[in-house]
């Protein structure tokens, strides 16, 4: 299964150690746009189920396992903090479907808070 990771799951954050003996397919972008903000401590974004709003997210797609997949959905509190949903991702001049969490909350934002990478 495919995954797009686009916060603390990617390389070189704190989180990417979940994924180290995953088979990585590559930088990729959401073929939609989307919101993200920033935590306000700053340490984790929060990507937001709204398309067609935001910007094009900039993140990484590994190939997952169930059971790996399965880990992952309790490191991020699914289906109560964030939420799993397949979208559309470019991912080397392809559009692919992969997994990718949304937060569960309502978020308010500002044009000026949103990010298109964390």
């Amino acid at each position: 299964m495919k995954i797009f990771v686009y916060g603390s799951l990617k390389k070189d954050k704190k989180l990417h150690g979940y994924l180290k003996n995953s088979k990585f397919l590559g930088e990729a972008v959401t073929c939609e746009k989307y919101p993200m903000v920033l935590s306000k401590s700053g340490w984790y974004p929060y990507l937001i189920e709204k398309k067609g709003i935001g910007k094009y997210i900039k993140g990484e797609v590994y190939d997952v396992s169930t059971k790996l997949l399965k880990i992952l959905d309790r490191v991020e509190e699914s289906p109560y903090y964030y939420y799993r949903k397949k979208v559309l991702i470019c991912l080397n001049g392809k559009k692919i479907k992969a997994w990718v969490y949304f937060v569960r909350k309502f978020l308010k934002f500002n044009k000026k808070d949103l990010i298109d990478e964390f």
